[in-house]
């Protein structure tokens, strides 16, 4: 099977090597690379919540630790909405690889 890579960075030479194996590949190879630029920012939307969400959790210990809990509660409720999106990232995330490797599977290996 062909790697994501190398047909993200060699469109054409991947469409021409098919079309040798009497395959039109220019639409599902434009879906490959579509759905992979989807994947890949919804890992970083995904990445960057998380990351949100983790710096949240350190800065509610510390109110908490310095008696601040009325600060450390507001907090609290973005967190949770922050594992939420995490939550819909991750689905998303999810299905957006498994079309990905549904897709990439259909492409036959190139000569």
């Amino acid at each position: 099977m062909l790697q994501i890579a190398f047909i993200r960075e060699n469109q054409e030479k991947v469409i021409t090597a098919l079309a040798k194996k009497r395959m039109d590949a220019r639409a599902i190879v434009e879906e490959i690379i579509q759905l992979d630029e989807n994947r890949r920012s919804t890992q970083v939307a995904l990445d960057n919540t998380l990351a949100e969400s983790n710096k949240l959790s350190k800065d509610i210990g510390e109110l908490m630790k310095n008696g601040e809990k009325a600060k450390a509660e507001i907090l609290k409720l973005k967190t949770v909405s922050l594992r939420e999106q995490g939550k819909e990232f991750s689905e998303k995330l999810e299905a957006y690889a498994n079309e990905l490797t549904e897709k990439m599977y259909l492409l036959p290996n190139m000569p």
